[in-house]
This record gives structure tokens, C-alpha cells and sequence, in this order.
């Protein structure tokens, strides 16, 4: 699966094609009418895209039932009975998060990844060769300072 060339968009997120073919999707469409299974699954794949690994604590899933204008048991459905997400314990906190969206993403965070460690070794190198190139500059003003020192005192007579 390629990645977007143009990936400003921090939260791009891969989608399978054959998504609405899957059995669990199947599912979801066929127990929420007109696209709603659908829609709500990927509306929760888009909230969990944004989130710091890719979870999104249970306590807040009010605020996306009333973001989605449905029901609080609408979505803890969506979220128990299809099989994309998983409810985990983190400390004290509840979450889910689902495994086909990390899956998806690894490709992504791994580019990210490298790019970052480019980044810091270019950032590396350039500031090494700055401080080469201000080396050798100051070298060079000293000795021209060196060579200036000599001419230190002229005779001059009136």
C-alpha cells in the first residue's frame, strides 16, 4: 500500500477498499440501515486517527455520540459487537482502539519514523559542517590579524 506523496494532513489515514465487504461490516450495515454502521465505524476510525496512539478513552464517548448525533448505546454497540474495536485498561483509564487501524497506519508511522531520524541526522551534519566552516573562518581572520600585527608600528616621520 503506497503512501501519499502529500501527507500535510497529519491525520490521512488508509482505507481498505473492500471495507464495506468485510463480514463484520456486512454486519453493522445490515443492523443499522442506510449506511449508518458504516458511516459510524469510520467516523470512530477518524476520531482514533487523531488521537495519541490511537485510542480513545470510553469516558469521553458521550462527547462522540452527541458529535455524531447518535445515541451513547448506539455507539458502546458499534464498539462492542462488530469486532474493530477493543476495550483496554490503561492505568486507571478505560479506551478502545481498534487493530485494523494500527495495522493500517504502521506503513505510515514507520515512514514518519524515518523521516524523523533523517531530519535529526541532517540537523547533525549541518551544524557540524557550520561549526567546521566558522573553524576555519576564525582561522583565517586570525591569521590576518597576525599579519596586521606585524605592521603594527609604522615610521612615520614629519
Amino acid at each position: 500500500m503506497s503512501i501519499p506523496k502529500t501527507t500535510k494532513n497529519k491525520h490521512w489515514f488508509p482505507i481498505p477498499a473492500d471495507l464495506s465487504q468485510d463480514r463484520r461490516m456486512r454486519r453493522a450495515m445490515n443492523d443499522f440501515k442506510g449506511g449508518v454502521g458504516y458511516g459510524l465505524i469510520l467516523l470512530l476510525f477518524e476520531n482514533l486517527r487523531r488521537e495519541p496512539n490511537y485510542k480513545y478513552p470510553l469516558i469521553d464517548l458521550d462527547l462522540l455520540a452527541k458529535d455524531f448525533d447518535v445515541s451513547l448505546p448506539i455507539l458502546q454497540t458499534i464498539i462492542a459487537k462488530y469486532g474493530f474495536f477493543e476495550v483496554i485498561k490503561d492505568e486507571n483509564e478505560e479506551f478502545f482502539l481498534s487493530p485494523l487501524l494500527s495495522e493500517l497506519m504502521v506503513p505510515y508511522d514507520e515512514k514518519v519514523e524515518k523521516n524523523r531520524i533523517a531530519g535529526l541526522k541532517s540537523a547533525k551534519n549541518r551544524k557540524e559542517k557550520q561549526e567546521e566552516q566558522l573553524k576555519q573562518l576564525s582561522s583565517k581572520t586570525h591569521k590576518k590579524e597576525e599579519f596586521i600585527k606585524v605592521d603594527e608600528t609604522p615610521n612615520v616621520t614629519f
